[in-house]
């Protein structure tokens, strides 16, 4: 495992952090490439819930630009078929993510930080496109995630002024799902990733899957009949209904 990264265990919680805090946790292309290996591996496959957070004051500012060198490396090739899988791995990982966001989420941080099911954030976290100051095409899903929850026109506004956005101001306009003050950040996602890690665990990845796609609504019908006959029929879908019979709090197992 590269040393730019820790996973660590907080009870039900698998917390994978970025750990180069000297650098704002920006990342060499050999250290993203350990970083998709990681979210190939079983361990992080099975988790309950994962969280994804930065060491230190920032979340992830990008590809590390001492290393980017434009005329003897060929981006087309490292986007495509070197740091895009990575973030597809992690968009179609089956175990639900949160990532929690402080300081910058740029460049492949702000798609790594999207590309999890759910964004917490501090007030002062910065997300946007800096691409505009440096003549290059804003990467990493950028223009995806913008555009899918913002609409077109809010989209091109990001990228061609290059105006960042607090983590107040991404929630407010629906990019995250909340922000919080800084030092209340590690209290509210660990409240959320735990309430997540305690939940229906097969019944969640079946709704990852269902979300995962823009399907017609009759697709989604057929796959929430097919999900539902056979979660109900495992043990936490069991527990579930008994534990409603019995007016009791269900116990779910993950399973």
């Amino acid at each position: 495992m590269s040393d730019a990264f820790r996973l660590i265990d907080e009870g039900p919680v698998l917390v994978l952090e970025i750990d180069r805090p000297q650098t704002k946790n920006s990342l060499k292309l050999t250290e993203m490439e350990a970083l998709g290996e990681m979210l190939a591996s079983e361990r992080v496959r099975d988790a309950r819930c994962l969280v994804i957070r930065g060491a230190g004051d920032s979340f992830c500012s990008g590809r590390d630009v001492r290393e980017i060198n434009p005329e003897g490396e060929d981006a087309h090739e490292i986007l495509l078929n070197r740091i895009g899988p990575i973030l597809q791995r992690l968009y179609a990982l089956p175990a639900p993510t949160l990532s929690a966001v402080r300081g910058p989420a740029l460049g492949f941080g702000l798609g790594l930080a999207l590309a999890c099911d759910m964004t917490i954030a501090s007030d002062d976290a910065i997300f946007g496109s800096p691409f505009r100051r440096i003549g290059a095409v804003l990467d990493s899903g950028g223009h995806y995630f913008f555009q899918h929850r913002l609409g077109r026109h809010r989209a091109a506004e990001l990228v061609f002024t290059g105006r960042m956005l607090s983590g107040r101001e991404a929630a407010a306009i629906g990019l995250i799902n909340e922000a919080v003050p800084a030092d209340k950040l590690s209290e509210r996602t660990a409240e959320l990733a735990n309430l997540i890690a305690s939940g229906p665990t097969a019944a969640f990845r079946a709704t990852k899957d269902i979300l995962s796609e823009d399907r017609s609504f009759n697709d989604v019908l057929a796959l929430e009949a097919r999900y539902q006959k056979e979660v109900t029929r495992g043990p936490d879908g069991q527990e579930g209904l008994a534990a409603f019979r019995e007016r009791r709090k269900p116990v779910f197992r993950g399973r």
